[in-house]
């Protein structure tokens, strides 16, 4: 009798091993969609408030000219 289901068993065992392996597959791709957001969100924030260097040296710039244009 177990020669009979040992073919079964180590096609269900294969079976279930690409299973976990297609689940850890998602795992890590879902982790790293969530780090490229958490990326994205905070260089999105970064900007919108102001805080990222080339605003600020945006801002810099228009200082200086617009102390040019009130002289």
């Amino acid at each position: 009798m177990d020669n009979l289901l040992k073919p079964f068993i180590s096609s269900l065992n294969l079976i279930e091993e690409k299973i976990n392996f297609i689940i850890f597959l998602f795992e890590i791709s879902f982790i790293l969609l969530i780090v490229l957001l958490i990326i994205w969100i905070y260089g999105f924030v970064r900007r919108n408030l102001g805080i990222d260097k080339q605003t600020k040296e945006l801002q810099k710039i228009r200082k200086i000219i617009e102390k040019n244009y009130k002289k």
